[in-house]
């Protein structure tokens, strides 16, 4: 999955792991070696950390994956993966982008929060259904 995805984003210059036994294994460091990325470990609560992959973890877990009854193989499994790539980087607003959802912040976007008072919406209202998890999501149409 990880040679996946460098093959459809690229590679990265660094990759930020833990000590995990699937991390530190031969066939994991020859991967890299191939792509030519750097390994770097990550400690929790420590600058650098890998706390904010941790947090997209849990959110993968618990908003996404714990919806779904069952996971009917590998195809299904990147299908909810693909769906959840879209769902966390398009519609679900994060609180450390102040609101913003990442891809605007990654394409340069400004984003302004609502005001709290406010009572009309300045744009048309974006549904997207996201079956496998009964998810509905939500955005402000550009």
């Amino acid at each position: 999955m990880v040679e996946d995805a460098f093959l459809r984003h690229g590679p990265p210059k660094h990759i930020i792991t833990d000590k995990e036994g699937v991390f530190v294994g031969d066939v994991f460091a020859e991967l890299l070696r191939h792509w030519n990325v750097k390994q770097r470990f990550g400690a929790v609560g420590k600058h650098g950390s890998i706390a904010v992959t941790e947090r997209a973890i849990l959110t993968l877990k618990h908003e996404w994956l714990k919806r779904v009854p069952v996971i009917r193989g590998m195809d299904h499994l990147t299908s909810l993966l693909v769906d959840f790539e879209l769902y966390y980087n398009e519609y679900r607003r994060h609180m450390t982008l102040r609101g913003a959802v990442p891809q605007a912040v990654h394409r340069g976007e400004r984003w302004q929060r609502p005001d709290r008072s406010a009572k009309a919406v300045a744009s048309t209202v974006e549904r997207r259904f996201f079956p496998d998890t009964r998810t509905t999501a939500y955005r402000l149409a550009a």
